[in-house]
């Protein structure tokens, strides 16, 4: 199997783990009467950091990465804007469709989930080539005179 399968793959399984974070949590605070968009919020991010724990130690790993700075950041700003999106995707079908809260839920997530892969695989957790982390690999620390 390929590096992008197997890295396919573990994200898939660290992706079904967060769903279900965010599926339990998501009916936990819905079955208490916590309005939906809150409960969307709260569920999401406990996906998140659930996300962030296992992709950056499992999923990527092996890939040579940037500073966890950056990546934290590039984290934060995928997963802010996912959550806009699916909070969105699930008030219009829920609301505005009138599709079942399951069903809207269900559609939200699986959107989602396709957009953080895509930001995670090729923005947050991107390899980097070796010369960008040593732009001088052929330069020798000692100098000859």
């Amino acid at each position: 199997m390929t590096n992008r399968v197997v890295t396919l793959i573990k994200f898939g399984i660290v992706g079904v783990m967060n769903t279900a974070v965010d599926a339990l949590v998501f009916t936990l605070l819905a079955a208490l009467g916590t309005p939906v968009l809150i409960a969307q919020v709260i569920s999401y991010s406990c996906g998140v950091v659930n996300s962030y724990w296992w992709n950056g130690r499992w999923t990527f790993r092996d890939a040579r990465r940037q500073g966890k700075k950056h990546e934290l950041l590039r984290f934060v700003i995928t997963n802010l804007f996912v959550l806009v999106f699916s909070s969105l995707m699930l008030f219009l079908s829920n609301r505005i469709l009138g599709w079942n809260l399951v069903v809207s839920k269900v559609a939200a997530t699986l959107s989602g989930m396709c957009l953080n892969y895509i930001a995670s695989r090729y923005w947050v957790f991107r390899a980097v080539s070796a010369t960008v982390l040593d732009p001088n690999p052929g330069t020798n620390e000692r100098s000859v005179s």
